[in-house]
């Protein structure tokens, strides 16, 4: 049976792990951490209404209240949620129809700069929102 920090997600069968894959750095810790948080919309979580940024109820509201507002929630939520987390820096991008689309595709590009202090690890996720 392989050893590991925590289930990683979605949850799949591993002959080599055990039941489930599992991750077996910090860095992979944090960066499923934080995409879950991410990811989650607040009330979605049994027991803690209050994690998860929500990031897909940003998609219709306009382009600098989104980017200022989402950045802000992410900083938030990372900083009471993943602490041993420090993040570096934030960068959106709106992204336009592609060619030949008549009607823009409502979707937004994240990318979270951060860094594990107590072990030196820095990592980029990037994730693109869709409506």
């Amino acid at each position: 049976m392989g050893v590991g920090y925590s289930p990683k997600l979605p949850l799949l069968y591993d002959p080599t792990d055990g039941y489930y894959k599992l991750n077996k750095t910090i860095g992979e810790v944090a960066r499923q951490n934080i995409k879950m948080v991410v990811l989650t919309s607040p009330g979605e979580r049994i027991m803690d209404p209050e994690f998860g940024v929500g990031a897909r109820n940003y998609l219709f509201e306009s382009e600098v209240v989104t980017h200022t507002s989402l950045r802000s929630k992410i900083m938030e939520q990372v900083k009471k949620y993943v602490p041993f987390v420090k993040i570096i820096g934030i960068s959106m991008t709106n992204i336009d129809a592609a060619p030949g689309e008549t009607a823009p595709t409502n979707s937004i590009g994240v990318e979270i700069v951060y860094t594990i202090p107590s072990v030196g690890f820095d990592d980029t996720l990037a994730i693109t929102f869709k409506a």
